[in-house]
């Protein structure tokens, strides 16, 4: 795959500002709520695009980003809770598989989190993958771990909802809101992918206040990573 042009897609402004402050010849482009920053990173094209929360914003952005922009592969970057024993706030997942937590079309036959007429899971782009294990070689001031990442339209702020998650899916490293959304669009518009997450909270009881206060620690995390894999390209 050569690339000329990347699409970074994240949720919320603070998820997306630093990739911002560090593109050269910035442009913004608007598409009824959605805003789309074009500019350059590491002699790239970049597409920074600030999606809104929750799947349908990611799914829509997505699609938007993909037939306006013609990119050659998108990431997804921004926080998620950690489900994953091992992580503290800071630590960054790479989703090399990405699921729904919260479909549910198993009267049919399809496993949990399966979309009909689609994979159970959708899995990352291998050059992207690659590209991001190098970065987490030489990743400093956090762990890097890859695996799972699953997503529904809920913040999951409990030991109840942690556990149902994780009887879907027993090998699940971190949660989130929109990343199967943007990989559900990817899939169907024939487009690579990655994501890549940082961990703001555990999902637990004390997530929203977890999450409010490490955000920005969060954020910055996973901007770091994107920026290595963009300049690796």
């Amino acid at each position: 795959m050569s690339v000329q042009t990347v699409a970074a897609i994240g949720a919320m402004e603070q998820e997306i500002e630093l990739l911002r402050d560090a593109m050269d010849n910035v442009k913004s482009v608007s598409f009824g709520k959605f805003t789309a920053y074009e500019g350059e990173i590491a002699g790239k094209r970049m597409v920074l695009v600030l999606s809104g929360i929750g799947k349908v914003n990611a799914a829509v952005s997505t699609a938007w980003v993909i037939h306006q922009f013609a990119p050659d592969c998108v990431i997804n970057t921004g926080s998620a809770g950690g489900l994953s024993k091992g992580l503290k706030v800071g630590d960054v997942v790479v989703g090399t598989e990405i699921a729904h937590h919260d479909v549910d079309v198993t009267a049919f036959g399809y496993v949990w989190g399966q979309v009909p007429q689609l994979p159970a899971v959708f899995v990352s782009d291998d050059l992207l993958v690659g590209k991001a294990k190098q970065a987490a070689e030489v990743f400093e001031g956090a762990a890097v771990e890859q695996g799972l990442i699953v997503s529904g339209d809920r913040f999951v702020h409990s030991s109840e909802g942690v556990a149902e998650i994780r009887s879907h899916f027993p090998e699940v490293k971190a949660v989130e809101m929109e990343a199967a959304a943007i990989a559900q669009a990817c899939h169907q518009l024939n487009t690579p992918f990655v994501v890549i997450r940082a961990m703001s909270d555990s999902a637990d009881e004390k997530a929203d206040i977890s999450f409010e206060e490490f955000l920005k620690t969060a954020a910055a995390s996973s901007a770091k990573m994107v920026e290595k894999i963009v300049a690796s390209l």
